[in-house]
């Protein structure tokens, strides 16, 4: 026969045990909790953090492309000035040669590159504006460059506006 009263006995400090596991586990449930939301915080804090920063760089960088694109500015402001005093062309043309050569500058200094032609028309940096009939140059191969292309970091951001000769048969 089963004693009542030691069962009981049992059950209640089983009962006990449970109480104090319970206990336990919301107390680490709470810290786990308040743990979680500091994660969370932290990491809001740092995506702010990072965007701030991620604009501070872009306007950074602006300025510096600002502050060397000014020198150009100058120039050409003082082509433009001496164009009122004279009326020699050679020297109007080198000064807008020189100019030239420092925006050429200004944008290598900045990793932007001229798309070379090869003269071997290639659709990912060559957009074909025209194309025409030519027995002086093979199919597919670049006539006249109408504007130039530029790639920064290897990536074209701006394909070369170019005209294409093509087989006779090939116009339709």
């Amino acid at each position: 026969m089963v004693d009542k009263d030691k069962l009981i006995q049992e059950l209640l400090k089983e009962n006990e045990e449970l109480k104090a596991k319970l206990q336990k586990t919301e107390e680490a449930a709470k810290r786990l909790s308040a743990l979680y939301q500091a994660v969370v915080k932290d990491f809001e804090d740092y995506k702010l953090r990072m965007i701030k920063e991620k604009e501070q760089v872009k306007e950074e960088a602006i300025e510096k492309f600002a502050k060397a694109f000014l020198d150009v500015v100058d120039n050409f402001e003082k082509a433009i000035e001496s164009f009122k005093y004279t009326n020699d062309i050679n020297s109007i043309l080198q000064g807008i040669q020189m100019t030239h050569y420092q925006v050429v500058n200004l944008l290598q200094n900045f990793g932007i590159e001229k798309i070379e032609d090869n003269h071997e028309f290639n659709p990912m940096i060559h957009e074909a504006i025209e194309t025409v009939k030519s027995s002086d140059y093979k199919p597919n191969q670049i006539v006249k460059v109408l504007q130039h292309g530029y790639r920064y970091k290897g990536k074209v951001i701006r394909p070369a506006k170019v005209v294409v000769s093509v087989e006779e048969e090939e116009i339709t």
